[in-house]
């Protein structure tokens, strides 16, 4: 398999990029309602970096203010008298991974993000 150099600004990017994505509510669930938080495999998984090269970019966007390295915990579901939800009844291992900054949501890359998503949703509520 031949493999593709990219610069670390591109890597950064990526990254960057598939974090806003999270958090515009791609991978946002139930269990995870706080804030979108991706694993470093996730992270390799949607940008196709390396380990190396996926960890490089993150701690260049930590060094900038973009994002930070958090824990979110999964939390028991229960309905609205109290009583846990079946199958979901039990508390999970929490998500360790990266999450948006303030300054990240700040950012001319999440600008452009919501306006790009507020578009499509518009686009499809008129039924283009």
């Amino acid at each position: 398999m031949r493999t593709m150099k990219i610069t670390l600004e591109q890597a950064k990017e990526k990254v960057l990029n598939n974090i806003i994505s999270a958090e515009i509510g791609t991978y946002t669930t139930m269990y995870a309602p706080d804030k979108a938080v991706l694993s470093i495999s996730n992270i390799m998984s949607l940008t196709g970096l390396t380990k190396y090269g996926a960890r490089k970019a993150i701690k260049e966007l930590i060094k900038d203010g973009m994002i930070y390295y958090t824990s979110q915990g999964c939390p028991e579901l229960t309905d609205l008298d109290g009583k846990p939800l079946e199958p979901f009844y039990t508390p999970r291992p929490p998500i360790n991974g990266y999450a948006l900054t303030e300054k990240g949501h700040k950012s001319q890359a999440w600008q452009d993000a919501c306006d790009e998503w507020c578009k499509s949703m518009e686009e499809g509520a008129n039924g283009i």
